[in-house]
């Protein structure tokens, strides 16, 4: 008798501890649902035109970058999304605050009034968590590589014996790891950058390299322009930067990849 007495008082007692809370809290979101619907009002439009004003701030953002070609990242294509989507789901609760909030202050509905001032605030904590989701964007895109349009294969291209044969043997040499710079001479005239674009094209397709660059040189070499070409088919950006530095970088950009640079009118490499 005495354990059994025991147990049902440690088992009264958890009861005690488990309901009590629980209880309590209830009472607390009843009287908040109940008795505060104009502060889940005020809290929902506020955190409604914060989220709206993030949202603008963005789609701006995203649309500058699209203007310069750039990549948007896939998660921000979702939040925008689903920023969209949640601005537009909040249409309903406003009918409602609109339709019902008169009526709740002078005739009030309590079972209607504790409904929607629940709805109010979850809806407000969604708003909240994307509002603040946006801040992990400190960009909205990023540069490509641009696409290797002078690599397209010719149409109606037909080459003659002697394109052939230089084409063959410039492609066994890239494939020789003891070769690292290659040379193609002849006259102006007779198909030499066509031939090399053919070989830029052809490398690119049996994963000889990973990437071919294509550099024109004019008569007086000019290092700045060859470094900005080079730049603009790696989608790199300089950002200002002066002429050791630019060097650096592309050279920082091409480390550990197999590159094939075509400077073309001058020479033919391979690093």
């Amino acid at each position: 008798m005495a354990i059994e007495s025991v147990g049902g008082s440690v088992v009264s007692k958890i009861a005690e501890l488990l309901v009590e809370p629980a209880i309590r809290q209830f009472r607390y979101m009843f009287y908040r649902y109940m008795f505060c619907f104009n502060n889940f009002v005020q809290e929902f439009n506020e955190q409604k035109k914060n989220l709206a004003l993030t949202l603008d701030r963005l789609q701006n953002d995203v649309r500058d970058a699209e203007r310069n070609a750039e990549e948007i990242y896939k998660d921000v294509s979702k939040w925008l999304e689903d920023a969209n989507n949640e601005i537009e789901g909040v249409n309903s609760l406003k009918n409602e605050i609109e339709k019902n909030g008169k009526c709740f202050t002078w005739c009030p509905n309590w079972t209607g009034q504790f409904k929607l001032s629940k709805s109010l605030a979850k809806k407000t904590e969604t708003l909240r968590k994307l509002e603040e989701n946006s801040r992990k964007f400190p960009k909205v895109s990023h540069k490509t590589p641009l696409q290797d349009i002078e690599f397209l294969q010719s149409e109606g291209l037909t080459p003659s014996e002697s394109s052939k044969e230089a084409f063959e043997q410039i492609m066994k040499a890239l494939k020789d790891d003891s070769v690292n710079m290659i040379g193609l001479y002849g006259m102006g005239g007779v198909g030499k950058t066509t031939l090399v674009k053919e070989v830029g094209r052809g490398a690119k397709e049996l994963q000889l390299v990973d990437e071919v660059l294509i550099v024109t040189v004019s008569q007086n070499p000019n290092v700045t322009d060859m470094q900005d070409q080079m730049a603009v088919s790696l989608g790199l950006d300089f950002d200002g930067k002066s002429g050791k530095g630019r060097a650096g970088r592309l050279w920082q950009r091409l480390q550990g990849k197999k590159m094939l640079i075509i400077l073309d009118d001058r020479c033919l490499e391979r690093y």
